[in-house]
């Protein structure tokens, strides 16, 4: 019987800052981004960036893609430490983000730079994640 083995890529630190340089640029425009973190799950086994905003429920997703995109390669230069296909917009009402806003509030806990492994928030589990913030 063959044995499926799962192999986790490592978070790696220049992920975690270029992931900071394209939040800081989303900062200065109108986009408002509400929480942000690298998730990882063992449904998509790979890093992904998510980036929360409201702005995605009133503009749409494919605009918000778009926007993203304008940012992830513009000046001063195109960020080049992991892929766009990386990035996972989502409204601030998908469970994940309601989860997580919940757990600080009731916690009044800043989760800015903390790991959360093998984590349930609420009805949400979280593999793996490195949160950036969560407003």
């Amino acid at each position: 019987m063959a044995q499926e083995i799962l192999v986790k890529e490592p978070l790696e630190e220049k992920k975690i800052e270029a992931g900071k340089e394209l939040l800081n640029r989303l900062a200065k425009t109108d986009f408002n981004v509400t929480a942000a973190l690298w998730l990882w799950s063992t449904e998509r086994p790979y890093w992904d960036l998510v980036i929360a905003s409201p702005w995605i429920k009133k503009n749409g997703l494919s605009k918000a893609y778009r926007k993203i995109d304008d940012i992830f390669f513009g000046a001063p230069r195109p960020i080049s430490e992991f892929e766009f296909t990386s990035i996972y917009a989502m409204d601030t009402a998908k469970p994940l983000i309601k989860a997580l806003r919940n757990f600080a509030k009731q916690k009044k806990a800043d989760l800015s730079g903390r790991r959360l492994k093998d984590y349930w928030l609420d009805d949400v589990s979280v593999d793996d994640a490195y949160v950036y913030f969560v407003k």
